[in-house]
């Protein structure tokens, strides 16, 4: 009787296990070992911010810092997965103002749109040993804070001229929420079995008007942001 149950909790175990197995196997697809591992990326960089409208602008220098996550579905084509913050922004050109009696001569005025950002994207390799890829896809950013800069002179009637500068806060003027396009090419370099050092040109265009209505103005405001990525990206074992 004792052997009988013992055996009857042997092949409990070994079927519980094998279940195991086999559950994991469907839960985690890249268990299977004709998928590629995937990995993690955590990455910095630089770029060129502006936006597109009826807004006379120029471009700003920018940064931003983010991680990712690349799960393959075959050896070639792979779902990419991003969270970021994102410094953008743009300048305005310097010129003169004239309205009435009043003149305002802008000297440097910029404003900075800090977003958080996630990002997906579809990233497929275009060789075998799964170096050279290109991406594109969708991005959701939330404006985490948005600030206006600027120095100008100020000169009313036979007023003297007067210097001005401003650092406030307008979050309130644009949109809370931005939407758009990504995409862009990379390319991995080093031990693919290890970690691989990554770089990527990447341009994102927004679909939403950033810019809210104000005093019965529509400017309009769409984000363009160009990037240089430089990451590391390191393979998930099991």
């Amino acid at each position: 009787m004792k052997r009988t149950a013992l055996a009857i909790l042997i092949f409990l175990l070994a079927f519980s296990y094998t279940y195991a197995q086999e559950k994991q196997k469907i839960q985690w697809p890249w268990l299977n070992k004709d998928l590629p591992i995937p990995t993690i990326e955590v990455w910095g960089g630089m770029g060129l911010s502006s936006v597109t409208g009826n807004i006379s602008t120029d471009k700003r220098l920018t940064g931003l810092f983010g991680a990712g996550f690349t799960m393959p579905i075959s050896n070639e084509n792979n779902i990419h997965f991003e969270i970021a913050y994102t410094f953008q922004g743009f300048k305005y050109k310097p010129r003169t103002y004239e309205r009435n009696d009043t003149v305002l001569n802008l000297e440097k005025a910029e404003q900075r749109f800090n977003y958080f950002k996630l990002t997906v994207m579809d990233r497929y390799f275009l060789d075998k040993e799964r170096r050279y890829y290109v991406n594109g896809g969708f991005y959701l950013a939330y404006l985490t804070q948005s600030r206006f800069q600027a120095n100008y002179e100020l000169k009313i009637g036979t007023e003297e001229e007067e210097h001005h500068e401003i650092n406030d806060s307008n979050k309130d003027v644009f949109r809370p929420i931005d939407f758009g396009l990504t995409g862009g090419i990379g390319v991995r370099l080093g031990n693919q079995k290890v970690s691989c050092f990554t770089i990527e040109a990447r341009v994102s265009y927004g679909l939403v008007n950033a810019a809210k209505p104000i005093n019965g103005e529509k400017p309009k405001a769409r984000n363009l942001y160009g990037v240089l990525k430089l990451g590391i990206d390191i393979p998930v074992r099991d």
